[in-house]
């Protein structure tokens, strides 16, 4: 019987450190179904679905959480009786730049219960206004209970100058 394993890592990036990663998953019997890495300044950040025989499942928690300078989680499969109606909502959110702002947007998601999936956000120096602005995309799985005005200006609440779209529903 086989289980699946939701995986989150974070930390120093080396050569072949995926690669790897990946051997000891197949060496387990194991293959990744879904994943998400990235790499910046020399760190390397993931996300990785993989199914695995579930005798099998510790020997690989083990093993990637022996990996030096990573930091590495692993959530067991956890499937509910009664899934939750999710709608997918891109957003994109303006404003001016400053310290904190993406804790800020994002501690309001979490507190309504929004899953993020996604957030790229880019700050972009305005010479011109001696200032620079803050442009954000998100993604996000938003409960169905929850009414998606009530939701932007949730975030609208995070600064006075704050300008908040939602892009598209599905």
């Amino acid at each position: 019987m086989n289980t699946q394993l939701t995986v989150t890592l974070a930390g120093q990036d080396h050569p072949q450190l995926i690669n790897q990663l990946a051997a000891k998953t197949h060496e387990l019997g194991g293959k990744w179904l879904v994943s998400k890495i990235n790499r910046l300044d020399g760190q390397v950040v993931g996300i990785l679905k993989i199914d695995i025989p579930a005798e099998a499942a510790q020997q690989l928690k083990d093993a990637f959480a022996d990996q030096q300078g990573l930091d590495v989680r692993v959530i067991d499969d956890l499937k509910s009786n009664e899934p939750i109606k999710m709608d997918h909502v891109m957003m994109k959110v303006e404003s001016a730049d400053r310290p904190g702002i993406v804790h800020d947007i994002t501690h309001i998601l979490d507190g309504i219960g929004i899953g993020i999936i996604k957030i790229e956000n880019h700050r972009i120096g305005v010479p011109d206004l001696g200032r620079a602005l803050f442009y954000a995309e998100l993604q996000l799985n938003v409960p169905a209970e929850v009414d998606h005005e009530q939701l932007v200006e949730a975030i609208m609440q995070v600064d006075d100058d704050l300008r908040v779209k939602v892009l598209e529903e599905a």
